[in-house]
């Protein structure tokens, strides 16, 4: 079904009409290259965008662990600060211990975020981690391991000292700011990541959209191109099968539906009868008026044939004047006789073939399954002799076939009302 699309500015009737499926050739070819290209490009940049949302939640997460780290510092320096100013306050050894194990971790802290810096690749901070270090571990610490040694007047020379060279506090505010460029740093890193992980949705969901497309295109014109070749297949299969002329069965096909019929009536459903017809006088009108009428004629008597007989029953064209009707479950032994009467009386009306009227008739042999014969070719054979029987009769008539072992005659005699009669004086 093609889709049509109207577009503003265009006319009321006019519209665009998209139906890629109906499409053969290059257009084709072309239209499904176009759909591969966008496809692996779409599916490649959302590839990309995997691997740039990786990195930035790779880097967000990085300095997530340096804020944290410098969070700790602070943390530490902190408690350095609350150990000393308790020792001097009150003296107690408490406090001292604090000062010391705030020294030890700051010092583990600084070189755990230190390596981190390095393993990142960032340079910003360095250099005050680096001092930071380097000043505890050639100051603070070996003094924080060798306080509890010491008196309370020698501590507090040593806390002056510290005081004097530590610079703690300036190494705070520098951290607090260097705290929020690392937190600035690592929000803009997770939107990117944002960014990236939309993009990536967005092209991989047009990845599957083009792909759709292409599939059902190809599905599409794969089902058409399946359905034309079986349409034409079933075309030839039946033009194999009928006769062109009049669209009835031909010879192959009446053969096989008797063969199927004999093989499949044998013996439950009783009897099976063919009639073989052939015209009176056809020839005459054929050779006096043309093929053209001739042909005319032939299917003017198929559909007469057609309007009597039984719907279960099939009639078919052998060739030339010849025709088989092939009559299925014969209930009543007198019903193939009945229906060959029928076939002669409608051959009584005048044929109406251009400006000229004809008469013709028809010669009918009768053979009958299984009195004359079991087989198929031994019926047609039995029929064809009895059609030449009833022609030799006079024509325009009906004879059944002889019984196997034992000939008899049967049917009725020549009609004077229904023999063929042409008249010249209408040609």
């Amino acid at each position: 079904m093609k889709r049509a699309f109207h577009l503003p500015g265009l006319p009321q009737g006019a519209a665009l009409s998209f139906s890629p499926w109906t499409w053969s050739g290059r257009k084709l070819a072309f239209f499904l290259f176009l759909l591969t290209v966008l496809t692996v490009l779409s599916y490649g940049g959302a590839l990309l965008e995997v691997f740039s949302w990786l990195d930035d939640e790779r880097q967000a997460r990085s300095f997530s662990r340096v804020v944290r780290g410098i969070d700790r510092i602070g943390s530490d320096i902190g408690q350095i600060r609350l150990g000393r100013s308790g020792y001097l306050v009150s003296g107690q050894r408490a406090y001292l211990v604090a000062y010391t194990s705030g020294i030890e971790t700051l010092f583990r802290d600084t070189e755990r975020i230190r390596g981190l810096l390095l393993q990142s690749g960032k340079i910003s901070g360095r250099a005050v981690f680096d001092a930071l270090a380097t000043h505890e571990s050639s100051f603070l610490l070996p003094l924080a391991r060798t306080l509890e040694e010491r008196g309370l007047m020698e501590t507090r020379v040593h806390f002056r000292k510290i005081d004097q060279a530590g610079g703690l506090g300036e190494t705070s505010r520098y951290l607090a700011e260097l705290r929020s460029r690392y937190q600035k740093m690592g929000d803009s890193r997770k939107a990117k990541a944002r960014l990236h992980l939309l993009a990536t949705s967005g092209l991989f969901g047009m990845s599957f959209v083009l792909f759709s497309v292409f599939l059902g295109v190809t599905a599409t014109r794969i089902t058409k191109d399946i359905s034309s070749v079986n349409r034409l297949v079933s075309h030839l299969y039946h033009d194999a099968r009928h006769d062109p002329l009049t669209g009835l069965p031909n010879r192959a096909a009446i053969l096989d539906a008797l063969e199927a019929c004999l093989s499949g009536v044998f013996p439950e459903n009783g009897r099976v009868a063919i009639l073989y017809i052939d015209l009176d006088r056809f020839k005459e009108v054929n050779d006096r008026l043309g093929h053209e009428q001739g042909d005319l004629a032939l299917r003017l008597v198929s559909e007469r044939f057609l309007g009597v007989i039984r719907e279960n029953d099939t009639l078919a064209r052998l060739g030339g004047d010849e025709f088989l009707l092939l009559l299925r479950s014969v209930g009543q032994e007198k019903t193939p006789e009945r229906i060959a009467e029928r076939l002669i009386r409608v051959m009584g009306e005048p044929f109406r073939l251009g400006e000229t009227e004809a008469r013709m008739g028809a010669s009918i042999g009768i053979a009958v399954f299984p009195e004359h014969g079991v087989e198929a070719s031994v019926l047609l054979k039995q029929a064809d002799e009895a059609m030449y029987r009833s022609k030799t009769a006079g024509g325009n008539t009906y004879r059944l076939a002889f019984a196997t072992g034992e000939p008899e005659e049967g049917g009725g005699s020549p009609d004077p009302d229904m023999s063929v009669a042409f008249r010249p004086d209408k040609v």
